[in-house]
C-alpha cells in the first residue's frame, strides 16, 4: 500500500493507492514534538538503506546485551536467573536474525553476525563458569595444619 499527501490544494487529504511494495517493514518511534503525522509502518525498499538499518539495529541490541552480561560478570549479587535471562536474550536475537533479517542480508554479513553472536555466547559462558569457580574456590578452601612430632 502507498499513501500520498496531496499538498497542492488548500484542504490536505490522504490519497490511497493500492500498490504492493516489497521491502523491510519497520515500525518507527513517533516521539518527535510537534509532529503532524504519526507513522505506523514504513517499508524500506533500498538495499543499502536496509543493510544500514539492520546493522545499526543489531549492533545496538548486541551492545545492550553485552553491557548486561558484563554487569552480571562484575556484580557479586547476580544469580543463575540473570545468566539465563542474558542467554535467552542472546538466543532471541539470533532467532530474529535468522527469521526476520535473513532475506535482507548478504550471505557473508549474515554469517559474520551469527558468528559474532555465537562467540559472544561462548565467551560469556566461559567467563561465567570461571567466575563461579573462582568464587567457589575463594570461599571454600581447606587448610591442613602440618605438624611434626618427635617419635621413638
Amino acid at each position: 500500500m502507498k499513501y500520498v499527501i496531496n499538498k497542492t490544494k488548500d484542504s490536505k487529504k490522504l490519497m490511497y493507492y493500492n500498490v504492493k511494495v516489497d521491502g523491510l517493514e519497520v515500525n518507527p518511534v513517533n516521539n518527535v514534538e510537534n509532529q503532524a503525522i504519526k507513522v505506523g509502518e514504513i517499508t524500506i525498499v533500498d538495499d543499502k538503506l536496509q543493510e544500514t538499518y539492520i546493522k545499526k539495529r543489531l549492533n545496538r541490541k548486541m551492545d545492550k546485551i553485552i553491557r548486561f552480561m558484563l554487569r552480571i560478570l562484575n556484580d557479586e549479587d547476580t544469580t543463575e536467573d540473570d545468566t539465563g535471562m542474558a542467554l535467552d536474550e542472546l538466543n532471541r536475537l539470533k532467532g530474529i536474525v535468522m527469521n526476520k533479517y535473513r532475506k535482507y542480508m548478504k550471505d557473508a554479513e549474515y554469517k559474520s553476525i551469527l558468528t559474532k553472536l555465537i562467540l559472544i555466547e561462548e565467551e560469556f559462558k566461559k567467563s561465567y563458569r570461571e567466575k563461579i569457580f573462582l568464587d567457589y574456590s575463594d570461599t571454600n578452601y581447606y587448610e591442613e595444619d602440618y605438624s611434626s612430632y618427635r617419635g621413638r
